[in-house]
């Protein structure tokens, strides 16, 4: 047979054939050896190592307990973190109601865990979050040339959650556009119920945030003083009016250190709390209303 093929290609072509061949052989050995070089310098990272790299980042995550009276911004408060910390190391949750006996995780600094993915870097992850890639590796104990295997959990520090179930996306989308105007738990939620100084039931157009007198009120998101005034319910209140037609309302107050007409930053101090009105103590009865239309401010407030 190789008598046959000698006899078809001439001497000029068996030694093309031949260096061909050749560069094929070469190529392939070169190949080889960088892949393995490859593979030989690059860092597989697995979970304990990356736990590590928290521990030394000085990251702790705690395990807590939600108690009696207690939500979710109660518990970001206690650790010194934000509401978007609590959603970002908790992929499971459904909903920003806590419940009692409910455990979560907390971290110690502000961000969120993630989970990797297949065919995921710290260049793809760095560019999701808006986080530097620096931060990333250093947090996590990675090297730029880690192979990031799916299924492990990194922390991203400073980040807001990006992965979030479906109902969570639904109220995810008005995060911003609002903040709390006082640290206060939730006390009374919006919805029907039995007024507890009047006895008749009606529609509870707000919540009520806990507050002992005195305690400064600050703008929910920037506006204009739209009203002041005093109610025989609400007591001494505030009216802002915002954009996209929202206006918010602060009631029962003990003073009112803004004047109509006056322009306000989200956050300035624009009353404080106190029991004035039909009250059975100290608080801060707050809404939030579209196009006059009640809003629930805890679908905003976070």
């Amino acid at each position: 047979m190789n008598q046959f093929f000698q006899k078809l290609i001439s001497p000029e072509m068996r030694v093309k054939v031949i260096t061909v061949c050749s560069i094929v052989i070469v190529g392939a050995v070169l190949a080889g050896v960088q892949t393995h070089r490859w593979i030989r310098q690059s860092h597989i990272v697995t979970q304990a190592q990356i736990a590590e790299g928290w521990k030394a980042a000085g990251i702790e995550l705690v395990e807590h307990t939600i108690r009696q009276k207690e939500n979710f911004w109660m518990v970001a408060k206690e650790y010194g973190v934000d509401i978007d910390t609590i959603v970002g190391a908790n992929s499971g949750l459904g909903k920003l109601s806590a419940a009692r006996g409910q455990t979560i995780r907390v971290p110690n600094q502000k961000g969120v865990f993630h989970t990797t993915i297949e065919q995921e870097n710290v260049q793809t992850i760095s560019e999701l979050y808006k986080v530097p890639a620096e931060k990333i590796t250093f947090v996590n104990d990675l090297r730029p040339n880690t192979i990031i295997a799916p299924g492990l959990e990194l922390f991203i520090p400073g980040a807001k959650p990006k992965k979030l179930s479906e109902e969570m996306t639904a109220q995810y989308s008005l995060r911003g556009i609002f903040g709390s105007p006082l640290p206060g738990r939730v006390t009374s939620g919006m919805g029907m119920r039995k007024h507890p100084v009047g006895g008749f039931r009606g529609k509870h157009t707000g919540i009520d945030l806990a507050a002992k007198d005195g305690t400064r009120i600050a703008a929910a998101a920037a506006g204009t003083v739209l009203q002041t005034g005093e109610g025989d319910y609400i007591g001494k209140f505030i009216i802002l009016s915002h954009n996209n037609s929202y206006t918010t309302i602060y009631g029962h107050c003990s003073q009112i250190l803004a004047t109509p007409g006056k322009t306000v930053k989200k956050g300035q101090i624009i009353a404080k709390s106190g029991h004035t009105g039909r009250v059975t103590g100290p608080h801060l009865h707050f809404e939030i209303r579209k196009n006059g239309v009640p809003q629930d401010p805890l679908k905003y407030l976070w």
